[in-house]
Formats: structure tokens, C-alpha cells, sequence
């Protein structure tokens, strides 16, 4: 039923999506998006759906209730996540939905995904900020998205992982690789960001978004069962910590070695933070941090809009397949029953890959390599990645 639905229900999106990009865009810019807001919400409230209606799963918070209340959702904003679990993006997306943002939920992704099915495809529709990991491409690319991006008529959060891969055991050591050979504090939790993106962005979202806000996903040291989309999918519900602060963007130096170093503290504050939750189920057990002391654990309300949602779609879709498959099973034909077979099975297989495509290879992106020296202070953070195994590369050069 979550196969077909989603499959189903994502096809229908992309196509109502392209019918408006050729019809309505070309007249108004922003009355397509404010159609496409509602447009994307009956396709990402559906992955939303799956974590808080089918699993169950909470997400706590810790931030200040009133900044909460008076600026999420309210105002354009930039997050910075770390990227150490596989639902990492997932979780922001069930703060997106209860303070009801989800239909402009916008992040960074891959350039290589929009011609992913469903997702990739509709990505492409909600103007999400594509990248080729290509600096030279990406530097002449990134301001004309995030010029058009600035221009939307509600608020929308745009969700960078400034690590740019996610965390493994391997490429936290090349990472920490690079650290000491720049002379940076190593990281315990964390990669080292990656700064010349965040960088070049600033002078796009400046006087046009209010603020950056600085989230850190965490779960238990222990946690069982592990935070895998496919333990969702099972029905097994988790238990995320969420730290949130809202960070004028005002306050963010201009100067771009500045703002480097500005990220890379950034990340040391976030790894002091997960080192305590680790440690304690806290991020600050002690109280001994200032700028927390506002600070509450607490939880959002979560909305019925993704559970109406989804049972619309799954009874409009499955009603009609069901009665379909019965008669191809009762019909006594052997190949009716193994076309209603190979239909289930085709729409499974397609839901699990679209789910892989928010797994990162272990060797989807590296540190310290060949192409990754920086002309200056700012790129020391490896932004330019290469696809010949530079992780390798790094291990080759420390040996040697």
C-alpha cells in the first residue's frame, strides 16, 4: 500500500507539476508557486506521513519556545544540518510540516538527482538548488538559482549539510586527515564543513533571508533499532533530539575568510553539543552555556493534514488496483496472476529505490585529495571533490 501510493501519488505530482511549469509559469512566476506549494505538500507530506503516522516516530526539540513560536515558519531562513544519520533530512522535514512549511521545504542536492523518478523529477519542479560538486560549474550556477529562490512569495526553508556528505567511520579519519594538516581543531561527531559554497551563497540570501538556523540531529549513543528509513518503513518508531537556535544572518561576517572561519566554529559548537547528548541525553546537561539559557525540551504538535493526506491518495489508488488484482488472481490464468504479482513487486522495488537515493556511497565524496587544494584561506575545506578514490589517496599520502 505505501509502494503504490507513494509511487503513484508521485507520478501524478510530477505530471500536474509539468502541466503548470509549461502553462502557468511562463505567465506568473508566483502564482505557479503558490499552486506548486500545495502541489509538492500532497507528495513530501506523504515521506512525513510514513515517520509520524505509520511509525510513530517524536522529535523532540530543544530551543526557545518563543523564538519558536514567533519566527519558524514565519520568515525565509537557511538551516544548517550536520549529516550523521540516513533520516537526518527526513526529521527536518517533520519540523517543515508543524510549522507549516513543507510545501517550500528546499535544499541542496545533487545535480545527477533530478532525473530521478518521483522525487528527482519534482525536485526539478520546486526549484530546489541543484549542484555538480563541480566548483567551476557550481560558482556560475549557485546565484542564479538563489536569486530566483529569494524571490518566493512565502517563506521557505533552504536546508544546506555543510559537511556535503554523510558521516562514516573512513571519511571522518581523511577528514581529520586534512584537519591537522590545516592546522584546525578536529571533530569528534562531524566532517569538517565545507566552506566555499556556504560562502558564496551569503551575498544571494543576505537582506533577503533573515536567518540561518542551526540545527543538530541526535539520537541516543546506543540508539536501537538503528535511524534507517527502512526501520520506518517497518513501522518502527525512533526518537530524535533536535537543537535548534535561530542565528540573524545579519551577524554573519562578510568578508569571506571571515565567514569561513565563521562556519568552521560553527561546527566545533555543534560537535560540543552532540558530545554532550552522546554522553548525556543532553546537549548542554550542565546549563553552562549563555546563549541556552532559554532554552526547553519540548515537542511541536504534530498535524493531521499528512494523515488525511495519505488516506485520500491510498484509497483513490488502491481501491481501483485492489479490485484490478482480485480479478487477475481469480481469474485462473497463470499469467494474470503473475502480472498482479510483478505490478506489486515493481511498484515495491521502485519505493525502495527512490528510499536509496538517500543513502550516500562511501565513496560519494572524499577528503584531501587530488583537486582539492585551495588558492587561500577560505577553501580550506575541500570543497572540490574528485571521483577517483581520494580517500584512498589521503591514507597513500599520511603512509608515505
Amino acid at each position: 500500500m505505501l509502494a503504490v501510493t507513494f509511487v503513484t501519488t508521485g507520478l501524478v505530482v510530477d505530471i500536474v507539476q509539468g502541466l503548470m511549469y509549461i502553462t502557468i509559469r511562463p505567465i506568473s512566476k508566483g502564482t505557479y508557486r503558490k499552486l506548486n506549494y500545495y502541489v509538492t505538500y500532497a507528495l513530501n507530506s506523504q515521506i512525513v506521513f510514513l515517520a509520524e503516522w505509520w511509525s510513530g516516530s517524536r522529535v523532540i526539540l530543544y530551543a526557545d519556545p518563543q523564538i519558536v513560536s514567533s519566527y519558524f515558519g514565519k520568515e525565509h531562513a537557511q538551516l544548517l544540518l550536520n549529516h550523521c544519520y540516513e533520516v537526518d533530512w527526513l526529521l527536518g522535514w517533520l519540523i517543515c510540516d508543524r510549522v507549516q512549511i513543507l510545501g517550500n521545504a528546499k535544499v541542496y542536492v545533487k545535480k545527477m538527482l533530478q532525473w530521478a523518478p518521483v522525487l528527482g523529477w519534482s525536485w526539478k519542479f520546486q526549484e530546489v538548488v541543484f549542484l555538480e560538486r563541480n566548483w567551476e560549474k557550481d560558482k556560475r550556477n549557485l546565484g542564479k538559482q538563489l536569486s530566483r529562490l529569494v524571490e518566493y512569495p512565502w517563506p521557505f526553508f533552504l536546508t544546506m549539510f555543510p559537511e556535503g556528505t554523510r558521516f562514516t567511520k573512513q571519511k571522518h579519519e581523511a577528514s581529520m586527515i586534512v584537519a591537522r594538516e590545516k592546522g584546525l581543531p578536529e571533530l569528534k561527531h562531524h566532517l569538517l564543513p565545507r566552506t566555499r559554497g556556504f560562502v558564496a551563497g551569503l551575498p544571494y540570501l543576505k537582506g533577503k533571508v533573515p536567518a540561518v538556523y542551526d540545527v543538530t540531529v541526535a539520537f541516543p549513543k546506543d540508539c536501537d533499532p538503528e535511524p534507517s528509513v527502512f526501520n520506518l518503513l517497518n513501522g518502527v518508531p525512533l526518537t530524535a533530539h533536535l537543537l535548534m537556535r535561530r542565528i540573524p544572518m545579519e551577524t554573519i561576517p562578510d568578508d569571506p575568510e571571515e565567514a569561513a572561519n565563521w562556519l568552521h566554529k560553527l561546527y566545533q559548537h555543534k560537535d560540543k553539543v552532540l558530545d554532550n547528548f552522546l554522553e548525556t541525553n543532553e546537549f548542554d546537561p550542565k546549563r553552562e552555556l549563555p546563549e541556552y539559557t532559554k532554552f526547553e525540551y519540548f515537542e511541536l504538535p504534530r498535524r493531521y493534514f499528512s494523515l488525511i493526506n495519505f488516506c485520500t491518495w491510498a484509497a483513490i489508488i488502491n481501491l481501483p488496483i485492489l479490485y484490478f488484482l482480485v480479478l487477475l488472481l481469480t481469474s485462473g490464468s497463470i499469467l494474470s496472476v503473475i502480472l498482479a504479482v510483478s505490478f506489486v513487486g515493481i511498484a515495491y522495488l521502485g519505493m525502495v529505490r527512490l528510499i536509496n537515493l538517500t543513502k550516500i556511497s562511501r565513496s560519494a565524496s572524499s577528503y584531501g585529495g587530488a583537486g582539492t587544494s585551495a588558492p587561500n584561506k577560505v577553501e580550506t575545506d575541500q570543497t572540490k571533490p574528485s571521483t577517483n578514490g581520494n580517500v584512498n589517496n589521503v591514507s597513500k599520502k599520511k603512509e608515505n
